[in-house]
């Protein structure tokens, strides 16, 4: 890093998740990380998406890690979608 850029403080990212505006300061974050950023936490009985415009949606897990950047934006579905009950 040079010393200009560490001279400016840390480097702050505006990011969404389910339409939420956060700012974070981190270069990256972990999928754990992201869960806990809205409050409540985002539950385990959810999954957490990465938009990607134009390409299909990625799906974050705990343990992947996400590079920064203003602009990202995430959303949360049910993890499992039950079809009902059989008779």
């Amino acid at each position: 890093m040079s010393t200009e850029a560490s001279e400016r403080g840390p480097r702050h990212f505006y990011i969404q998740i389910d339409r939420e505006h956060f700012q974070v300061e981190e270069p990256e974050l972990t999928g754990a990380q992201l869960r806990q950023l809205p409050d409540p936490p985002i539950p385990a009985d959810r999954d957490l998406y990465q938009v990607r415009p134009g390409e299909d949606d990625l799906l974050i897990g705990d343990d992947d890690v996400v590079k920064m950047r203003s602009g990202l934006r995430f959303f949360t579905v049910p993890g499992q979608i039950s079809p009902g009950s059989r008779r």
